[in-house]
């Protein structure tokens, strides 16, 4: 995985160094009032001010809230003991070490492993910090007489952090009894050739890929992941292929990442199989399970748009155009003022199209609208088409009812957390 440089952390990196070694000469509480800020949300903060959010974004650098971090560990429920080994494969500082050290901590657990911690990260500037952080946790969570630090600092105890690729096999995957990982969420073109997908793929899915590769059977995997790996048409694929690899244990909606993130995640926990499952065994066998609920595909064609404004040549018969913009939403639409040119496909009415692009925390997930006009429209791709089988605009009308139901809007939340809904998720809102 290809890297910015990241040396304009290095000056949080010596701040952080500097404090931590100057601990046994300071007042305890003058330095546990220091240390829980840089253990908390300042080593976030720094990143943001140092870090440019191009090159942020260029390798997918967003750290893990450590309220986060301690929700989701309480949500998976890890069965963590005094054996257990606890590796990220992409740490950044160690947020989610830190997690992990507390959470065992406030369970009783006392962990027998001398590096019960591992992590791995391809920037030096940020395991450097993680191992300065879980010092000063540590440090935070011992018993000291007196008002000074009179121990010694032991920089490495408890954990042994890397800067190693996480993508390449490595040790650490095989000592780990669990995996913990939120991987970068960027997306780059991978030259290696993988039968799940193609092109320019998120790097969070090539991550969990590798992980379970590596992991040794009966590893539990836990991750923070983008909701488009859970519910996205593109990577189902990649859910399949867990599936052969792993027995799916828990999956959690989270909301969005963070103030800063604007994307919608979610936790998975699962554990590596022993023996790999054929492709076939992985799919559920429709004739054992119930029949399911009718959904709008049913009743409906459904496609998204055909019409790319900016690729597509304005040459062709001159139509009405429909785009998001000036829709009425719930009604019923008769007048299109857009036109364009096009030699694509166009559409009689009455139909209804929904606006793909939406938010988890909007009123309504599927902003809908009948369109009736008198002659073919053509319609842009950021909008999805139901075009009813039985050609009536009373079918239209109850799939407005259906998309404007409370029970839709749930139903999409935890089918769907990523902005563009899908034809997928579309067709499979069931029919209240």
């Amino acid at each position: 995985m290809a890297a910015s440089n990241m040396i304009e952390y290095k000056k949080f990196v010596d701040e952080l160094k500097s404090e931590l070694n100057s601990y046994a000469n300071k007042p305890k509480y003058a330095w546990a009032e220091k240390a829980v800020r840089y253990v908390n949300g300042y080593a976030a903060e720094e990143l943001r001010r140092l870090v440019s959010l191009e090159k942020r974004r260029k390798d997918g650098i967003f750290f893990t809230d450590s309220e986060l971090a301690k929700k989701v560990l309480t949500l998976l429920k890890p069965s963590f003991n005094k054996d257990s080994v606890i590796y990220d494969a992409a740490c950044g500082v160690g947020n989610l070490l830190i997690s992990v050290s507390d959470y065992m901590r406030e369970s009783g657990i006392n962990p027998v492993k001398p590096n019960y911690l591992l992590g791995t990260d391809i920037h030096v500037e940020f395991t450097e910090a993680a191992a300065f952080r879980l010092q000063m946790n540590t440090l935070l969570h011992t018993s000291i007489n007196g008002d000074t630090i009179t121990s010694k600092v032991k920089l490495n105890s408890g954990y042994d952090i890397r800067q190693v690729d996480g993508l390449i096999d490595n040790e650490y995957y095989k000592a780990a009894s669990h995996i913990f990982i939120n991987p970068p969420f960027n997306q780059e073109k991978i030259k290696e050739k993988l039968n799940w997908s193609s092109g320019k793929i998120s790097m969070a899915a090539v991550f969990m890929y590798k992980s379970i590769q590596f992991a040794k059977p009966g590893t539990i995997i836990m991750a923070i992941l983008p909701d488009v790996l859970r519910s996205g048409t593109r990577y189902e694929k990649w859910r399949e292929m867990i599936k052969t690899y792993c027995i799916m244990q828990k999956t959690e909606l989270l909301g969005q990442f963070d103030q800063y993130a604007d994307v919608d995640v979610y936790a998975v926990k699962m554990i590596k199989r022993k023996k790999l499952l054929k492709k076939q065994e992985a799919v559920n066998n429709d004739a054992i399970c119930p029949a399911a609920p009718q959904t709008l595909k049913d009743l409906f064609d459904i496609c998204v748009g055909p019409v790319v404004d900016f690729r597509d040549e304005k040459k062709g018969p001159r139509r009405p155009y429909i785009i998001s913009k000036g829709l009425k939403s719930w009604g019923v639409q008769t007048e299109i003022t857009e036109t364009r040119k096009n030699k694509g496909k166009c559409f009689e009415g009455p139909f209804v199209v929904i606006k793909r692009t939406s938010r988890a925390t909007d009123s309504y997930r599927a902003m809908a609208t009948i369109i009736k006009t008198a002659e073919s429209v053509y319609v842009d791709n950021h909008l999805i088409i139901l075009k009813p089988k039985a050609c009536t605009l009373a079918a239209c009308k109850s799939a407005i009812k259906i998309l404007k139901d409370e029970k839709t809007n749930k139903w999409l939340n935890e089918e769907i957390r990523c902005r563009h809904l899908t034809v997928k998720v579309v067709s499979e809102i069931p029919i209240w």
